[in-house]
């Protein structure tokens, strides 16, 4: 087994140390472009560049043998099958551990020690989990090169969607850690001298084949809609890519103006004043949002979630990012590298952890999943200006218009005003007005709003939760569902 190993080892040495110097290479011109370790794109595309390497390197290695008498020279020696698996499964790890795992810590220990960027212990669990799912790609790609179909390549797809979760880096090691156990499993049952012969094992045959269900089942759904969406552009039916889409369908509404959306929601209105709200609107520019804020961040996440999670402080020359480790902004000058302190939950200065955390919005915001913070920009200090019901959380950025605030819950469209008498530097809120959702949140669109001479008028546009492309709505037109 060891002679094997090493023998394995030494036909990818070369490979290995070229493809480590160029990931290091990589990460290094990537860091000097910005911080790699808060870009959560670059984060998904190592880890999609990291499970392609597995895969090939599976192939490799193991798909040199997959000709009959290559097969025999391998399997028939005075191993047991389990160890010449083990010795390949091991080598595959070394290598892989020098190409991906090896070069992205030597770029993290040096961001830590020569840096005052933010590093925590969730960015060396990030390592672990590339390597992981590393792995998955080479136990995947080493099944398909010794299985008598290349097609069940599938069976990654299924432990990759387990492994996937907006959780901790800590709980992830659960699902990762099963999902690696899973498919080292089936691929060990693979290694067996009949290549030919059914599987063993009622247990081995479920664990081996509800994964390649799974993985072409979901396959299938991609080329199909890959096909109906590419062939409805071709011929110009797929309403997402046509200059004028279907006349009264969702599109339609939002690609309009949104004047247009609160005029056709008018057009459809029982109510005597419609019509001279109707007239008002050319002369309006209502302001149009969505709950496009999907989700918060979690506590030690794997990656970070494409929302801005710090801010850059031009007066101090400072930029603030979010430490995972201690619940607080740490600062830093750009161009020095000097560091600049904390942000805590009272503000500069202050090393009071955050409970939840926050996304930075524009004009000195915060959010938390149930609290609005604002951010003084001369003293630097914060303060709590709304705090929503236990039961609530923002699905929206804070949007500043018409000299309101509003915010956007799974509930309700809140509208603020700032109490401009008062002497704070950062002004208390007033409630304004309010409006629960009419059909809740599921499937809304976007909210408009427009402020008239003697009130407001709102526009809450509802889809069905399907686009209009692909299997989805392919040869029908979504009507909106429009409240006014």
């Amino acid at each position: 087994m060891k002679d094997l190993y090493f023998s394995e080892l030494r036909r990818f040495r070369l490979l290995a140390l070229v493809f480590a110097v160029a990931n290091l290479l990589l990460l290094m011109f990537f860091n000097r472009l910005e911080d790699l370790l808060q870009s959560g794109t670059l984060h998904g595309v190592f880890l999609f560049i990291y499970i392609l390497i597995g895969l090939g390197l599976a192939i490799m290695q193991v798909g040199a043998y997959r000709k009959p008498s290559q097969w025999a020279w391998l399997i028939h020696r005075p191993l047991a099958t389990s160890r010449i698996f083990t010795a390949m499964a091991l080598s595959a790890f070394t290598v892989l551990g020098v190409v991906i795992a090896l070069p992205l810590l030597l770029v993290l220990v040096g961001t830590d020690i020569n840096s005052t960027r933010v590093v925590d212990v969730r960015h060396y669990f990030y390592i672990v989990h590339l390597l992981a799912f590393a792995m998955m790609a080479w136990m995947a790609g080493a099944h398909a090169c010794v299985s008598r179909s290349r097609f069940v390549i599938a069976v990654l797809f299924a432990p990759l969607l387990l492994a996937l979760h907006m959780v901790s880096v800590f709980a992830l090691l659960i699902p990762v850690g099963l999902a690696l156990a899973w498919l080292t499993w089936i691929t060990l049952k693979s290694f067996r001298a009949n290549r030919e012969a059914p599987i063993r094992g009622t247990g081995t045959l479920l664990l081996s084949a509800l994964p390649l269900q799974i993985g072409l089942f979901l396959l299938c759904i991609v080329v199909v809609r890959f096909v109906l969406v590419s062939g409805g552009i071709l011929v110009g039916t797929d309403p997402l890519n046509t200059d004028y889409p279907p006349k009264g369908g969702l599109i339609e509404t939002e690609r309009s103006e949104p004047s247009e959306e609160i005029a056709w929601g008018l057009s459809e209105s029982d109510d005597p004043r419609a019509e001279s709200w109707q007239t008002q609107m050319p002369l309006l520019e209502p302001l149009r949002f969505g709950p496009w804020l999907k989700r918060f961040p979690v506590r030690h996440q794997f990656s970070s979630l494409n929302l801005p999670g710090g801010w850059y402080e031009k007066e101090h020359e400072t930029s603030w990012t979010f430490s995972h480790d201690r619940m607080l902004f740490l600062g830093r000058n750009p161009e020095s590298g000097a560091a600049k302190g904390v942000f805590g939950r009272d503000g500069a200065g202050d090393d009071t952890p955050f409970e939840h955390v926050p996304v930075v919005a524009e004009h000195g915001d915060l959010l938390t999943r149930n609290a609005f913070y604002g951010i003084d920009a001369d003293t630097q200090e914060m303060v709590l200006r709304y705090r929503l019901r236990d039961d609530e959380t923002f699905t929206g950025l804070p949007q500043r218009e018409f000299g309101r605030i509003m915010l956007l819950t799974n509930q309700r469209l809140i509208v603020l005003r700032e109490d401009l008498r008062a002497a704070a530097s950062t002004p208390p809120l007033l409630a304004d007005w309010e409006i629960e959702l009419p059909r809740g949140p599921q499937h809304l669109q976007s909210v408009t709003v427009a402020q008239l001479m003697n009130g407001w008028l709102t526009s809450f546009v509802y889809g069905n939760g399907m686009r209009q492309i692909g299997l989805s709505q392919f040869s029908e037109v979504v009507s909106p569902w429009q409240q006014v």
